[in-house]
């Protein structure tokens, strides 16, 4: 009489959720669908370029509007720059290190991870939205 033989499955890791899979199969169908951000700025402005020219500005008016406007958004463009730049400078200070590695060794799955990341961000964005940006990467990490 001969004994069954059995063979050895392979450990693999474990399969991922429905909803894990549909969240990478979105990802990836918008990754190949979606233009980036530069083609919708590009729309936007042939589009409000027609709408000037249909309310009666003629091309060279409408050319020099954008001119004129692109420098006011300057002032805006250094605050944001500033405001990311200070929270980089606040997140990667040796006391808010200390608080990433605190922080960083409470979360032991991956899913909670995911959910603590989120609301310690939420909860530092209350402080600034720059800090908050590069102290939820420096978490992640």
């Amino acid at each position: 009489m001969s004994q069954p033989v059995f063979e050895k499955k392979p450990m693999t890791e474990e399969q991922p959720s429905l909803m894990a899979r549909w969240g990478a199969g979105l990802a990836d169908w918008s990754e190949k669908w979606f233009p980036d951000a530069y083609v919708f700025a590009a729309i936007a402005v042939a589009i409000t370029c027609l709408a000037a020219l249909a309310m009666g500005r003629t091309p060279n008016q409408v050319a020099v509007d954008y001119g004129k406007s692109f420098w006011n958004l300057i002032p805006f463009t250094m605050q944001m720059a500033f405001v990311v730049i200070g929270g980089y400078v606040v997140a990667v200070s040796p006391p808010v290190q200390k608080l990433v590695v605190w922080l960083a060794q409470y979360p032991k799955t991956p899913k909670t991870a995911v959910a603590y990341v989120g609301f310690v961000a939420m909860i530092a964005s209350l402080l600034s939205w720059g800090f908050s940006m590069i102290f939820a990467g420096m978490l992640i990490r």
